[in-house]
């Protein structure tokens, strides 16, 4: 079941101080055809990647984490992805970096795996051929992922929640003291930092209304939130500012195509996480909602 057209796209804009981003001197660089993250030959430095190493992924490069293939958890020390670069990590990945960075069109999608890191960068450059006046890159949580890192995403920097059950998604230590991916049909995607900023948007004035969707949701397994049912998506651990574009507290941020409603609030978890609400809602409020988004983005620019 995938959620209705009706179902409110938004931009997400978080920001904080950038660190310094990284270049391919002295970088490892995949520069391999068969898209095997653990193949050796695949790589510039003709070894797989290391916690010391950091790692470059340009141009048209498409790579895959499979934990079949290779050892977990896989760690280097810092990553970027740009160009039209993508990563992918499968079910059961272990991902740890220092730093991820995510340029132009590059794009990091997590399918039920989990990443750890210090900070979580996300931007693009300035591309008017691209749409929207910007190059889209993104993080795709699908369905189950958890970061633990200060979150900076900028600009047309997209990221997608995947809903799969009621249950976040998190890491478990086990007896032996090994790291697993607690995920499955039953688990949702959540994202974890220690400062969330939400719409950080001044210097975009005059160009705010041209972004393409921040957040996305989509539906996973055949699952069907219920009225009563809640998600806590956004978990900040120090502090969350402000709020989303044109999603005050309490917002209906989308509907579902057999009208469950689901709504926003900031006031979540211990007081400053962010929830979605499953209510059931009236068809007439679900066919509105688009419009209603529009007058509420243009009363926030």
């Amino acid at each position: 079941m995938k959620l209705a057209k009706t179902f409110s796209t938004i931009a997400l804009i978080l920001s904080l101080p950038v660190q310094a981003e990284s270049t391919s001197a002295g970088a490892v660089l995949f520069n391999g055809t068969d898209g095997n993250w653990f193949n050796p030959t695949n790589w510039s430095s003709g070894r797989v990647p290391g916690a010391e190493d950091d790692v470059v992924l340009d141009a048209d490069d498409n790579v895959v984490i499979d934990p079949a293939l290779g050892r977990t958890p896989v760690q280097v020390r810092d990553l970027t992805i740009r160009g039209k670069a993508r990563l992918e990590t499968l079910p059961d990945t272990h991902l740890i970096t220092r730093d991820e960075i995510v340029q132009d069109q590059g794009q990091l999608i997590h399918r039920s795996s989990a990443s750890e890191g210090d900070t979580l960068i996300i931007s693009a450059t300035s591309d008017p051929a691209a749409g929207f006046g910007f190059a889209q890159s993104g993080t795709l949580l699908n369905p189950s992922t958890q970061s633990h890192r200060d979150v900076i995403l900028k600009t047309s920097a997209t990221l997608q929640f995947g809903l799969g059950g009621l249950e976040p998604a998190s890491l478990t230590t086990g007896a032996d003291g090994s790291v697993r991916v607690q995920n499955g049909a039953g688990h949702y995607a959540t994202l974890t930092a220690d400062l969330v900023v939400l719409n950080s948007s001044q210097d975009l004035t005059g160009l705010i209304g041209q972004l393409p969707p921040g957040l996305l949701l989509s539906l996973h397994y055949g699952f069907r939130p219920a009225d009563g049912d809640s998600f806590q998506i956004i978990t900040a651990n120090r502090r969350l500012v402000d709020q989303f574009r044109g999603l005050p507290e309490g917002a209906l941020a989308g509907c579902t195509d057999d009208n469950v409603g689901l709504y926003i609030s900031y006031l979540g978890g211990d007081g400053n996480d962010v929830v979605l609400s499953a209510k059931d809602t009236s068809p007439e409020a679900c066919l509105l909602l688009p419009a209603i988004q529009k007058v509420r983005e243009a009363a926030a620019r």
